[in-house]
């Protein structure tokens, strides 16, 4: 019975030196891994932005079939927040800050304790896109502090967890890449241009695509809606835009969006009247999505007045010819002009 005893009294002495030491094991962590993943940095970023989509690559998921995820009303960008059950308890995360393609940062919380961090970078790197997927915490639950213990410390514990998630999101985002938008240029012409008549609102801005595209969305409609008021209808009118300047050397632009007349209006408030001149102009039709092979229209032109020592004149244009609410978007028409001196 002595014996029973002392063995008894020596297993408490250990539990009790076992918590004592869990008690003082540093609950503070930042544990990190990286991995290179043959995949555009937008389409990295929008996976891992999605919380939706953590459920196909997350590594708990196959470790745990309890969990049960509930998403809030947002699940992509700030404030994008979901919550989960399973037979380890409860948690939730949230999105805190982001950067776009570069970093995400969000919130975590496991049970009652204190919200710990993870972190999310993206570089761009020859062989595709740099992830790093970190985790940190300041205080850590009791249990979390244990097992970290029992294991050897917190990067044993969250390193490999972090490394099973980048390699199960490596197969998701190549299973996902999208598909190179498709388009198709027309043959190339020299076309003899009458005098045509353009009104459009005048822009001297930075060469920024994304503000660009903000300001077509915003003055092509207005135009459209101008044109209708007045009477006119599509045919009356050819919706396009006019660049007097296009300088990449001091990344500045200048052009017009609106309307080429075939029937004569007037020039809304805020519009200007842009003449352009008869004459020859080397033309191009390019088929597909606005902005989906614009570069490649535009340096098809550049290439076809080199070879042919032919010299172009400003301003150029381009036409908006259907109306893509009707047709699929690899028939979405845009002619582009160069006129020649």
């Amino acid at each position: 019975m002595k014996i029973l005893k002392y063995i008894l009294l020596l297993l408490l002495a250990l539990i009790v030196l076992g918590l004592i030491y869990v008690g003082t094991y540093d609950g503070k962590y930042d544990v990190k891994r990286s991995k290179v993943i043959k995949a555009p940095i937008a389409h990295a970023f929008n996976t891992v932005n999605d919380l939706k989509t953590w459920e196909k690559w997350g590594p708990w998921h196959d470790e745990d079939s309890t969990i049960v995820v509930t998403y809030g009303d947002k699940t992509v960008g700030v404030g994008a927040y979901n919550s989960w059950t399973s037979k380890d308890g409860p948690g939730s995360m949230k999105t805190i800050a982001i950067e776009p393609n570069k970093s995400i940062q969000q919130e975590i919380t496991f049970m009652d304790g204190d919200p710990g961090g993870i972190y999310w970078d993206f570089e761009e790197v020859a062989e595709g896109t740099k992830v790093t997927w970190g985790m940190t915490a300041e205080k850590s639950p009791f249990m979390f502090k244990a097992i970290a213990a029992m294991v050897g410390g917190w990067d044993n514990m969250l390193g490999p967890m972090e490394e099973n998630g980048l390699n199960n999101l490596e197969k998701v985002m190549i299973e996902t890449i999208p598909k190179a938008p498709k388009f198709s240029l027309g043959d190339l012409s020299i076309a003899e241009v009458d005098a045509k008549t353009f009104i459009g609102y005048h822009h001297k801005v930075k060469i920024d695509h994304e503000n660009m595209t903000k300001l077509f969305m915003q003055d092509l409609p207005k135009a459209g809606i101008y044109a209708t008021k007045a009477g006119l209808k599509l045919g009356d009118y050819t919706p396009g835009a006019v660049f007097s300047k296009y300088d990449e050397a001091t990344n500045e632009t200048e052009f017009y969006i609106g309307l080429l007349l075939h029937t004569k209006l007037a020039p809304a408030e805020g519009m200007q009247v842009v003449n352009l001149p008869k004459g020859k102009a080397v033309t191009i039709s390019k088929f597909g999505n606005y902005g989906v092979g614009d570069e490649q229209a535009h340096v098809a032109i550049d290439n076809y007045i080199l070879t042919n020592n032919l010299e172009r004149t400003w301003p150029i244009w381009e036409l908006y010819v259907n109306d893509p609410s009707t047709v699929s978007p690899e028939k979405i028409q845009t002619d582009i002009y160069y006129p020649l001196k």
